[in-house]
């Protein structure tokens, strides 16, 4: 993700606090943009969690070709993800953030604690560090003025923006 902040820090507002919305909201604010994360849960990464059966398989330890080689359908589709920003720069974050991490059978890559509580506490870390607001509550309505997005209604809260990320998952 690139962000132009010339000018001042740019405010965005990412929807939806999972992984993907987690990163995106730290890659935004440590480029210098102003950022709230918007949650509909009570908090961000509870699906996170859960996933590996509380254990969190965060990456894979092998290079974005072998990667690459493994998705079942269109692979393509994630071929720039990963070149700017792959598997080695996944573990490398969570490490840099305090989180040990194994690999395992398969190359499946957990952390030491087999504690997805652990990973999703890194994200919560890095997003309090970098300033980002978080906000839990639904999206309603997304604003606009002379047809570009403004901002967004968060439980009768304006949240004004002047970009917006993962604006899909507002509309589920």
């Amino acid at each position: 993700m690139t962000a132009d902040v010339s000018g001042g820090a740019r405010r965005i507002a990412v929807i939806g606090g999972g992984a993907a919305g987690m990163m995106a909201a730290i890659r935004a604010a440590e480029l210098g943009a102003d950022v709230t994360l918007i949650e509909r849960n009570d908090r961000c990464g509870k699906k996170l969690r859960i996933t590996g059966k509380g254990r969190c398989n965060v990456t894979n330890a092998c290079d974005s070709r072998e990667f690459l080689n493994h998705v079942p359908t269109n692979p393509r589709f994630l071929y720039s993800a990963l070149n700017c920003f792959s598997t080695d720069d996944t573990q490398a974050f969570f490490e840099d953030a305090g989180v040990a991490l194994k690999v395992e059978r398969g190359r499946r890559v957990f952390p030491v604690s087999d504690r997805a509580e652990d990973i999703v506490s890194a994200l919560v870390k890095k997003l309090r560090l970098l300033g980002v607001r978080v906000v839990c509550g639904r999206v309603s309505e997304l604003c606009t003025e002379d047809g570009r997005i403004t901002g967004c209604k968060v439980s009768d809260k304006f949240i004004k923006a002047d970009a917006h990320h993962n604006i899909a998952y507002a509309l589920r």
